[in-house]
C-alpha cells in the first residue's frame, strides 16, 4: 500500500495556497499550510502602506483556475487582493489545513527517518515526509544603515511595517527610496504632509499606469459571458509574454520603451533642472521597472522637493543626507525593499549530514528550475532562486512551479518512494544553461539591484518568457532525480557571472 505521505508548507501566500489546492486535487489529505500572520495572503497580508496595488493588472495577477469576475479596476488594491487569496482559500476548503500565528524558523533533515523536523518560534516540532518553502522573496525588510548622532525624536519606520497610527496631517515627511513603492506611497503622503522630501540615491524609469476602474458593463460580461474572462486574461498574458524582450541588452523593444519612459518624464515635469535629476544613467531595465499614475506630478508639486542625494544620518528631528544638506523632519518612510536575493528570509535550513543551506548559497543561491537543491531531499521551494519573472504575472510562474511539485509527490506516491533528490549534476548543467541565458540581458551591465548576489550573479530573475519556464516544469522527469540516499553527494560551486558590457 502507498505510503500517505505527509507535507509542510512554509508560508501561506499566493504560492502556498496555489499548492495546498493543488495537493487537494490531487488527493493528498496530509498537509499543513503554516503561516506566522494571523491569516493567508502573504506580503498582501503584511504590506499595508498607502497607495499598495500590484504592478500587474488585476486578471492576470490571479489564478488561472480561479478567474475572478468583479475586479473594481485594472490595476487592484492591497485590500482587494488579499480578499481574493482570502476567498480562494475558503472556497478551495484550506482553513482546516492552516495553522497560522506560527512562525517556522528551522527545518531539519533527519536521515535515519527520511523526514524532516520543523520548528516554531515557541519551540514546538513538527515532522513530515516533505517540506515546501513558500515564504518568497520579500520577507526580510532593508532599513537604512543611518547613523544616529542624536537620538531621533520623530518616528521612523519602514513601509513593510507601517503604524496606521502615526498621523501624517501637517507633518514634515522625507521618504527614502525611488522604487515601486514609493511610486505608490510619496502620492499618498503628499495628499496629507506639509512638505515631503524624496530622498533618492538614484532615479528610476517611471512608465505610465493607466488605470481606471471597470465598468458594470464589463464586469457583467466578465460574470455571464462563457469564456470572456478567460479571454481577456490571454490576451493580457499573451501582452506581456511580448515584452520579454525589453530585459535584452539595447533591444527595440528596450529602445521604445525607454522612449515611453522619457516622454512621459517631459509631459509630467515642467521644469528643466528637475527632469534632469529624475533622469535615470542606468540603462532601462536593469532595475525592476515603475509604474505609475501621478508618481512623476507629485515630484513636481510645490511642497514637495526631490533631494538627489541619499540619506546618511539622523538627528534630533532632522534627517542629513551624504552632500551634507539637513532636512527638517517629523516622520521618516523607508521604502528601502527587502534582502531579495537572501532567499528563505530568516529560516534556517539544515540537510543531510547538517548542512546549512546558508552555507551552501555563500555564492549566491541556485536552485534547479527554482525547486530543489541536492544535499537536500524531500525539500522544494516556491518562488525560490531564478524564478522571478521579468515580463509577466508571478502567479503564472508558482502555478507552474506548484504543480510541478504535485507531480513529484504524486510520483512518489504511485512508486512508494519516501526519498527524492534532484541529481547534482542536472543542477550543474541547469546553472550553466542560466549563466548562459543571461549574457546579454540588461540585469548584466553596470547597475545596482537587488537582483545580484554579492559576488555578482543573478540569482532573483529568470532571463527566459514564463512560457519557457512553463515548458520546462510541464513534466515531472525521474531521471532528474535519485530516489535513495546516496553513498556520497559531489559539492556544487557556484562562481561570479560575466557582468557583461561595462
Amino acid at each position: 500500500m502507498a505510503k500517505n505521505l505527509s507535507i509542510g508548507i512554509i508560508g501561506a501566500g499566493p504560492g502556498g495556497l496555489a499548492l495546498g489546492i493543488f495537493l487537494r486535487k490531487a488527493g493528498f489529505d496530509d498537509f499543513t499550510i503554516f503561516d506566522r500572520e494571523d491569516g493567508v495572503g502573504g506580503t498582501w497580508r503584511i504590506n499595508t502602506y498607502p497607495g499598495l496595488a500590484c504592478d500587474v493588472k488585476s486578471h492576470l495577477y490571479s489564478y488561472s483556475f480561479d478567474l475572478n469576475a468583479q475586479w473594481s479596476r485594472m490595476w487592484s488594491g492591497q485590500a482587494e487582493i488579499l480578499q481574493y487569496f482570502e476567498r480562494c482559500a475558503h472556497r478551495h476548503r484550506l482553513a482546516d489545513h492552516l495553522v497560522l500565528n506560527t512562525e517556522i524558523v528551522s527545518a531539519r533533515w533527519e536521515p535515519e527517518h527520511h523526514t524532516w523536523r520543523l520548528q516554531t518560534a515557541t519551540g514546538d516540532e513538527h515532522t513530515f515526509d516533505i517540506v515546501v518553502s513558500a515564504v518568497g522573496m520579500f520577507t526580510r525588510p532593508v532599513m537604512p544603515d543611518l547613523v544616529e548622532e542624536e537620538p531621533f525624536t520623530g518616528t521612523i519606520m519602514h513601509t513593510a511595517r507601517w503604524d496606521h497610527s502615526v498621523d501624517l496631517r501637517g507633518a514634515r515627511v522625507a521618504v527614502l527610496g525611488t522604487g515601486s513603492t514609493a511610486a505608490q506611497l510619496v502620492p499618498e503622503v503628499a495628499r496629507q504632509a506639509a512638505r515631503v522630501y524624496s530622498v533618492q540615491r538614484s532615479p528610476t524609469w517611471v512608465l505610465p499606469k493607466p488605470d481606471r476602474a471597470y465598468t458594470e458593463r464589463e464586469k457583467w460580461l466578465f460574470a455571464h459571458v462563457p469564456l470572456a474572462k478567460k479571454i481577456y486574461r490571454t490576451r493580457l498574458w499573451l501582452r506581456s509574454e511580448s515584452n520579454i524582450a525589453v530585459i535584452e541588452n539595447g533591444s527595440d523593444k528596450t529602445q521604445e520603451f525607454r522612449g515611453v519612459a522619457l516622454r512621459a518624464l517631459d509631459t509630467a515635469v515642467a521644469d528643466e533642472d528637475l527632469r534632469r535629476r529624475l533622469t535615470p544613467q542606468h540603462p532601462f531595465g536593469c532595475k525592476r521597472l515603475v509604474f505609475a499614475t501621478d508618481y512623476l506630478q507629485t515630484l513636481a508639486q510645490p511642497h514637495v522637493r526631490v533631494v538627489s542625494s541619499p540619506a546618511r544620518a539622523l538627528r534630533a528631528r532632522s534627517l542629513v543626507t551624504e552632500d551634507g544638506t539637513e532636512l527638517d523632519v517629523d516622520v521618516v518612510l523607508c521604502a528601502t525593499g527587502y534582502a531579495a536575493a537572501d532567499y528563505l528570509g530568516q529560516l534556517e535550513v539544515r540537510g543531510a549530514d547538517g548542512a546549512a543551506l546558508s552555507q551552501v548559497w555563500r555564492n549566491g543561491a541556485f536552485a534547479y528550475l527554482g525547486m530543489a537543491v541536492p544535499g537536500f531531499p524531500n525539500f522544494f521551494m516556491l518562488y525560490g532562486p531564478n524564478t522571478n519573472v521579468g515580463s509577466n504575472s508571478v502567479i503564472f510562474m508558482l502555478e507552474a512551479q506548484a504543480r510541478y511539485v504535485v507531480r513529484a509527490l504524486k510520483h512518489l506516491r504511485r512508486r512508494n518512494f519516501t526519498y527524492i533528490e534532484v541529481r547534482a549534476d542536472v543542477v550543474a548543467k541547469f546553472l550553466a544553461k542560466i549563466d548562459t541565458w543571461m549574457q546579454g540581458t540588461v540585469w548584466l551591465t553596470r547597475c545596482s539591484n537587488y537582483f545580484r548576489a554579492a559576488n555578482g550573479r543573478v540569482v532573483t530573475q529568470w532571463p527566459r518568457s514564463a512560457r519557457d519556464f512553463w515548458l520546462r516544469t510541464r513534466w515531472f522527469r525521474p531521471a532528474d532525480y535519485t530516489f535513495e540516499a546516496p553513498a556520497a553527494r559531489p559539492v556544487i560551486e557556484v562562481g561570479a557571472q560575466s557582468t557583461g558590457q561595462r
